[in-house]
């Protein structure tokens, strides 16, 4: 044991230099890049020369690191990654969920007691989850310590800060960035400066064009034209091709989707040079976090899928404003005294198209068709059992509390032998089977993202390569390892390149940054710390 600390203490002494103790960084900036995967990273290395470059000759890349739970979305990624918890043993089982006391659906950062600056809709925060996160560890110990976390999402932001960050920020869908009542009695002042100069209606007159010579694309991804990617512009003739022009998408879209394009982006990192001046992080030997959640990746992917031209363009683009971002403050804060860590909250299906043209069996699952057999199955249940009993929300099943055992058998009979009939679905299982399941990958990930209470009583499981998507675009949220691979990148300011083969899970995150940094952690969460070297 003794030689396994000494082992550690030594790893992370190569990665980080600072005046004080050779160990600590004075700053770790925690970068989250939102339904990013390694083979995206892998297959455009060659193209990168900025920020993508630079973590990556500087550090060490985990290429099997993965998220060991089965609901692969925004909330319960992020949320591993700073608890060190998994999903379903922490609660945060989606973004959101239904709550059969409310008989409501819950949003996953919900708070009723906060309200939000920008518009005093009611506020967002980490009050009602009952867990602690890496950066309330770091203030637990150091109080000096600051945390700030800033996400285009506000579930992202909030989820990374944990309970008691110096502030979280996120974008408002309306044009600002905002923060609640619950981290601030009033919007800063410097947030509120930032929020003027932005002027995100300015940007319709914007057209998102390529940011290299447009043969960089053709060779090195499929067709820009592509059936089954969404048009932004919504034209009357269906034309998804690259560039994109804001003012054709509308204010109003503009507006609500400002954060997951690359502008959008761009704004999070500039709202991070000032929040590194304004709150003086770094500048003592106090560590402190700044996480950074960004989403442009997911709205890219969701829209467009890993393979288009408007993706690589999105990690083009990404690389040189991290570059840029990481040269500032390697200038300001001094070379060795930054911990990068890059991750992401979960990966993405490829387009169904693109991936039957590669001969693998994928698909979109009809609205029309799942629609019509649920709109059955739940007839048939209240012709059994009554009105009232069963909750279907999104596509997850809950049972009311006051079914009694007869009701659920009868309930779980009928969901299971019509669900299956939906083309696309692979299994219909209650969360109990889930529980009991096996100890492969896939059955430990659908475990793990189970909660006793909180969960959906019957769940359904589709086929390995379908989606839920009916119409353009892809998505997220199963098990398998296209949606749980992440990318995980620790860089400091030697040049080291390394890379690492060991499995690693996101929820073995927390603690090693916790190690990194000297803190204690929670004996009962789910992650181990693992070896920097």
């Amino acid at each position: 044991m003794k030689k396994l600390f000494i082992l550690s203490i030594l790893s992370t002494i190569f990665l980080i230099t600072c005046s004080k103790n050779p160990k600590i960084p004075k700053l770790v900036v925690f970068i989250v890049v939102d339904q990013s995967t390694p083979s995206i990273i892998n297959k455009y290395k060659h193209l990168f020369i900025g920020g993508y470059s630079w973590l990556i000759e500087h550090g060490i890349q985990f290429q099997n690191a993965f998220h060991d739970h089965g609901m692969t979305t925004t909330a319960p990624g992020h949320y591993a990654i700073s608890t060190g918890i998994h999903p379903g043993n922490g609660g945060v089982i989606g973004n959101e969920w239904f709550d059969r006391n409310l008989k409501r659906g819950w949003y996953c950062v919900e708070d009723s007691l906060s309200i939000n600056f920008t518009d005093n809709s009611d506020g967002r925060s980490f009050r009602n989850i009952n867990s602690s996160a890496v950066g309330d560890w770091l203030k637990n110990k150091q109080s000096d310590s600051k945390v700030v976390s800033i996400s285009g999402k506000d579930r992202s932001a909030i989820l990374l800060g944990g309970k008691n960050p110096d502030i979280a920020i996120w974008y408002d869908k309306k044009g600002q960035y905002t923060t609640s009542s619950y981290y601030s009695s009033e919007l800063p002042n410097w947030l509120k400066d930032y929020n003027d100069q932005l002027d995100v209606h300015s940007y319709l007159d914007t057209v998102w064009v390529p940011i290299y010579d447009k043969d960089i694309y053709s060779t090195n991804t499929r067709a820009d034209y592509y059936y089954g990617e969404t048009d932004w512009e919504k034209k009357r003739k269906y034309d998804p091709s690259f560039p994109i022009s804001f003012g054709a998408m509308g204010q109003k879209s503009l507006l609500k989707n400002f954060y997951t394009t690359p502008y959008g982006d761009r704004s999070i990192l500039e709202l991070a040079e000032l929040s590194i001046k304004e709150y003086e992080l770094g500048k003592d030997d106090s560590p402190d976090i700044l996480f950074l959640g960004l989403s442009a990746t997911d709205g890219v992917g969701h829209d467009n899928g890993p393979h288009s031209f408007e993706q690589l363009d999105n990690h083009l683009r990404l690389d040189k404003y991290l570059g840029d971002f990481i040269n500032s403050q390697e200038d300001k804060i001094g070379e060795g005294n930054i911990l990068y860590i890059l991750s992401s909250d979960h990966g993405v299906l490829d387009l169904p198209e693109y991936l039957s043209e590669q001969g693998i069996d994928s698909g979109r699952i009809s609205r029309a068709v799942r629609d019509s057999i649920f709109s059955i199955t739940m007839k048939k249940i209240r012709s059994q059992i009554g009105n009232g009993k069963i909750y279907r929300y999104e596509n997850f099943f809950y049972f009311d509390h006051s079914m009694n055992g007869a009701e659920r058998k009868v309930a779980t009979e009928i969901l299971k032998e019509e669900l299956i009939n939906i083309p696309g679905v692979d299994s219909v299982v209650t969360k109990y089977e889930l529980l009991k399941d096996g100890n492969d990958n896939i059955s430990r990930r659908l475990k793990n993202m189970v909660h006793i209470n909180k969960s959906p009583d019957i769940y359904l499981i589709l086929k390995k390569y379908w989606t839920w998507t009916s119409k353009r675009g892809t998505s997220h949220g199963s098990p398998y390892d296209y949606d749980t691979h992440i990318p995980l990148i620790f860089s400091g300011g030697n040049k080291i390149s390394k890379i690492r083969s060991d499995y690693i899970r996101s929820v073995d995150i927390a603690p090693t940054l916790a190690r990194i940094l000297e803190i204690n952690y929670p004996k009962d969460i789910d992650g181990k710390p693992f070896l920097i070297k």
